[in-house]
C-alpha cells in the first residue's frame, strides 16, 4: 500500500503549546512532530481544519514553504499520508521539518546591553541561555541593581509588591522563586539593601560580571553608515578626564530607566520656614530629624506611600500627606491576589477589595477622582498618572490619626507654618516633596530616537527600549509589579534580534509615539503599550512563548506566597505597628484595635468571582463565535 510509511515508535518528547488556533471555534488540540518525532508543538482546531491551513502554520513557524512539507497521521503503528482535502488528523507527523526551531541570525558584532539592573540582567542572561557569547553590558554605575534601587532609594525602602514576583531568576521557567540570597532569607518584603544583594548573588551565579563594563556612560547611539551596525560612543561616568570609547555593535537593548531626576519645586517663604526641608527620594532625607515633629509630606504617588510608613517609624508625631489630587494606593492583599491569579482582577472586584483598607480612613474609593465607572458601579476604569503605591501603614496610620489627607496645595511658607491655597494655615517643623521623578529626555537624545515605533528606536527590530511604566490605566489587572512585564519585553526582544525578519509581520500595526517637551518617547504610556503587546500575538511562536513567560507569575506567585501563609505574615506587620507605636507613645491606647481587615474566606470569594468573570466572558465569546460561523 503506497500510503503506508515505516512504523514508528511513540516519542517521548516535551509538547510545545502555540497558543495558534485554526479558521472556527477551537474543539481539539492537534499534536505536530517533527519528521523525526523529536520535536512537538500543539493547535487548536476544528472539525473542518484541513491539512493546507496546518501546513500554513507550519511554514510560518519554521520559513519552509507549504508545499515542501507532507503531513502524515499517526494511527495504529503506521503513519498515513494526509491529502489536501482530509481533516487534519489529532497527531501528524511533518515530513520535511527537520526542527521547529529555526537558525537565528548571526551578527559580526557584539549585542550591546545599556543598564544593569533587572531588565538589563534578565537581558543578558536569555542571551546568554540561548548560546549568545559575543555580549557586552554597559552601566553608569558601579554595581548590578540599577539606578532606581542605588540612587533613587534609601536604606528604609522596601519592595512594594511581593518578592516571589521580583527577582532576576523570575523569568526562567525551571528556576524557583528566590528564597535566600548570600546564605540570609529573601524576605516577602525586601528591603533596598536585601535587594541589591539578590542582583549580586544572580550576577555571580550567571557569570555577567565578566561581560559588563561599569562606570560607562553612554553618551549617544547611531546607525553605522554602511548599515552593518551601530556606533555606541561612551566615556568614564567615574573620571573626567579619560578617553571615551566607540563600541560596534550588531544590535543594542536599552534599559535607560525612568527614575532620572527628582521634580524639583519651590515655594515663597522656604528661607523663612526655619524648619527642615528635603526632596524625599534620591537618599536627600534625615529622617531622625522626623521624630516628635508635625511633617507635610507633599505630593500622593508612590514615594509618598513609602515615607508615610518610614516617617511613622522615626516617631513623628504626625503625618500630614498635601496633594492637589488623592491617587489610589494600594495594599498588600490586592498586590498578592492580582499577582496570584491566572486572569487579571476585575477593576469592580479590586476596588471591592480596596474599600475593606479606605473605610479604616472613611474614603469612598470609588469617588476617587481616577476611577471611572457608572451609577451601578458595574465596571471600574483606573487611570492615574502614577502606579499603586502599596502599604498596609498608610491606612493603620489614617485609622490612628497618624496620618491625613488633605486635598490642597502650599501657597507659601513662614515660620514653622504652611499656609495653604484654600486659606489654611498649618504648623508643621518638617516638609518632605514628594512630587515625582521623572524621566530625563536627554535619553531620548542618547537613542537617536526620532519615533518609538512599539517598543523599537525609529522602528528598528535591532534597537528596542524599554522601562516600567509609572503609571494605571485598566479596567483589569494582572500585576502591581514591574517583574513580570519584563519578562515578556526581554523574550520580545530577543526573539526580533534572533528572527528580525519577522519584525515585518508587526510593524504596520505598531503604534507610533514621538518625543515631545513634555514626555520623552521612551516611556510610553497604557495606550501605547498594550497595543504593542498585543500585536506580539500576531508572531505565532513568539506569541506561545509568551504565553509561557506570562504563566510564570501566578505559579511563582502560588508557589513562593500560600494564601495562609501570606496573609499571616500581613497580620503579624500589622500587630507589630500597632504594638511599637504604643510602646513609642504615639497613639491613644484606649482607641479599639482595628483587626486586619482581609480574611482568608474574603480572599478566595475574589479568587472564585475573577475565575467566574472570565469563564462567563470565555462562553460568551464562544457563543458569539457560533453564530457568526452559523
Amino acid at each position: 500500500m503506497e500510503d503506508r510509511l515505516v512504523p514508528v515508535g511513540k516519542p517521548q518528547v516535551e509538547k510545545v503549546e502555540t497558543g495558534v488556533v485554526t479558521t472556527g471555534k477551537a474543539t481539539r488540540v492537534v499534536e505536530i512532530y517533527n519528521q523525526d518525532e523529536t520535536e512537538c508543538i500543539t493547535i487548536g482546531a476544528s472539525g473542518s481544519t484541513r491539512t493546507p491551513e496546518v501546513c500554513d502554520i507550519i511554514s510560518s513557524f519554521v520559513k519552509i514553504p507549504p508545499d515542501k512539507i507532507q503531513l502524515v497521521s499517526k494511527v495504529g503503528v503506521f503513519p498515513i499520508k494526509q491529502r489536501l482535502s482530509d481533516e487534519v488528523a489529532s497527531k501528524v507527523i511533518a515530513l520535511g521539518v527537520k526542527s521547529f526551531h529555526r537558525p537565528v541570525q548571526q551578527y559580526p558584532h557584539p549585542i550591546v546591553v545599556i543598564g544593569a539592573g533587572l531588565g538589563g540582567m534578565q537581558t543578558m542572561i536569555s542571551f546568554k541561555k540561548a548560546g549568545r557569547k559575543d555580549l557586552i553590558c554597559l552601566e553608569r554605575l558601579g554595581a548590578f541593581g540599577g539606578h532606581s534601587w542605588i540612587v533613587v532609594s534609601n536604606k528604609y525602602t522596601k519592595l512594594q509588591t511581593e518578592s516571589g514576583n521580583y527577582h532576576v531568576d523570575f523569568f526562567l521557567p525551571d528556576a524557583p522563586a528566590t528564597t535566600e540570597v548570600e546564605g540570609d532569607a529573601y524576605k516577602t518584603w525586601p528591603t533596598r539593601d536585601q535587594l541589591l544583594k539578590m542582583f549580586r548573588e544572580a550576577a555571580r551565579i550567571h557569570e555577567l560580571g565578566p561581560l559588563t563594563r561599569f562606570h560607562t556612560h553612554v553618551d549617544k547611539i547611531r546607525p553605522l553608515p554602511d548599515g552593518s551596525g551601530y556606533a555606541v560612543h561612551t566615556f568614564p561616568s567615574n573620571n573626567e578626564d579619560a578617553e571615551g570609547e566607540l563600541i560596534v555593535a550588531s544590535a543594542v537593548i536599552t534599559w535607560p530607566g525612568n527614575l532620572c531626576k527628582y521634580r524639583e519645586l519651590e515655594w515663597p517663604g522656604e528661607e523663612d520656614f526655619g524648619g527642615y526641608i528635603a526632596y524625599a527620594s534620591f537618599s536627600m532625607v534625615d529622617y531622625r530629624e522626623a521624630e516628635g515633629k508635625v511633617c507635610i509630606l507633599y505630593g500622593h504617588g508612590a514615594f509618598t506611600i513609602e515615607n508615610v510608613r518610614t516617617l511613622c517609624e522615626h516617631r513623628c508625631k504626625k503625618v500630614i500627606v498635601m496633594c492637589r489630587k488623592r491617587n489610589l494606593c494600594g495594599m498588600r492583599v490586592m498586590s498578592w491576589l492580582v499577582g496570584f491569579l491566572e486572569n487579571p482582577v476585575p477593576g469592580t472586584i479590586l476596588l471591592e477589595g480596596f474599600q475593606k483598607m479606605y473605610d479604616l480612613v472613611g474614603f469612598d474609593c470609588w469617588s476617587a477622582h481616577c476611577v471611572k465607572t457608572d451609577e451601578k458601579r458595574s465596571y471600574a476604569q483606573i487611570t492615574q498618572r502614577t502606579a499603586f503605591g502599596v502599604t498596609d501603614v498608610y491606612f493603620l496610620a489614617g485609622y490612628y490619626g497618624l496620618m491625613e489627607v488633605l486635598v490642597d496645595e502650599i501657597k507659601r511658607l513662614t515660620n514653622g507654618c504652611a499656609q495653604t491655597k484654600k486659606g489654611k494655615k498649618i504648623k508643621c517643623q518638617l516638609i518632605l516633596k514628594a512630587v515625582g521623578v521623572t524621566p530625563d529626555p536627554q535619553k531620548d537624545k542618547m537613542l537617536g530616537l526620532k519615533e518609538l515605533v512599539g517598543l523599537w528606536v525609529n522602528g528598528d527590530p535591532l534597537r528596542p527600549v524599554c522601562c516600567n511604566g509609572m503609571f494605571v490605566e485598566a479596567q483589569n489587572f494582572g500585576s502591581f509589579s514591574s517583574g513580570p512585564s519584563f519578562v515578556s519585553s526581554v523574550r520580545i526582544f530577543r526573539w526580533f534580534v534572533d528572527y528580525p525578519a519577522d519584525f515585518e509581520i508587526v510593524r504596520g500595526i505598531l503604534p507610533k509615539l514621538r518625543p515631545s517637551p513634555e514626555q520623552p518617547a521612551y516611556v510610553p504610556g497604557a495606550r501605547h503599550l498594550m497595543p504593542t503587546f498585543t500585536a506580539m500575538n500576531m508572531v505565532p511562536m513568539l506569541g506561545a512563548e509568551l504565553a509561557v513567560a506570562g504563566a510564570q507569575k501566578h505559579i511563582k506567585q502560588q508557589s513562593r506566597h500560600p494564601l495562609k501563609h501570606y496573609l499571616s505574615e500581613c497580620r503579624n506587620e500589622w500587630q507589630a505597628y500597632i504594638r511599637q507605636w504604643k510602646k513609642d507613645g504615639m497613639i491613644d491606647e484606649s482607641k479599639p484595635e482595628p483587626p486586619y481587615p482581609y480574611t482568608e474566606e474574603m480572599v478566595q470569594s475574589w479568587i472564585d468571582r475573577t475565575n467566574m468573570e472570565w469563564m462567563r466572558k470565555a462562553a460568551m465569546a464562544s457563543q458569539r463565535q457560533q453564530q457568526l460561523s452559523g
